[in-house]
């Protein structure tokens, strides 16, 4: 990803999310391998969790929420919900352990991302967003809900693409 990515804003109705949730401590999400975000990609699909929710909008396409942000002006002691997941039609059954989230009717900065490999890509393109000025944004941070979506198809996570959404108020 460019040191400053290009951005779209675009509007996006809300959906609602079903899937894994972890609390996340930014402080403490050092280690690549084993930091909570890696952790519960793993967990979502050495597990198949997908395949156990009901009425999948898009079967494959894989949402990443965080949201609930506390702390967010120290990052000694930023943290936030991870919500792995599918979008669905409509809440059926949540499975055990699984979450539901619905994210609200915003406007959101959109990034492209990748290709390359997760965690690391990620990572990257989340550094580049932290060089954007606040002028820059095209509106206020909410820090209400921002989203990764890795779209369905990709099976080779050493070379995936994904999109980015952060949450805007337009003034």
């Amino acid at each position: 990803m460019n040191p400053i990515p290009q951005k779209e804003i675009v509007n996006i109705p809300k959906f609602t999310v079903v899937g894994l949730r972890r609390r996340m401590y930014l402080a403490k999400e050092t280690d690549q391998e084993n930091n909570t975000f890696s952790l519960t990609f793993k967990e979502f699909f050495s597990n198949k969790l997908n395949e156990k929710i009901q009425n999948r909008a898009y079967p494959g396409r894989i949402y990443s929420l965080y949201y609930d942000f506390k702390d967010f002006q120290d990052r000694s002691q930023f943290n936030f919900y991870i919500l792995v997941g599918e979008v669905v039609t409509e809440v059926g059954v949540v499975p055990d352990g699984m979450e539901v989230y619905e994210v609200e009717d915003s406007n959101y900065a959109k990034f492209e991302g990748g290709p390359g490999p997760i965690p690391e890509i990620v990572k990257q393109a989340w550094c580049a967003l932290y060089k954007i000025k606040p002028e820059e944004w095209g509106g206020k941070r909410t820090y209400k809900t921002e989203f990764e979506v890795y779209r369905e198809g990709q099976e080779d996570i050493k070379n995936m693409r994904f999109e980015l959404y952060i949450g805007l108020v337009i003034e």
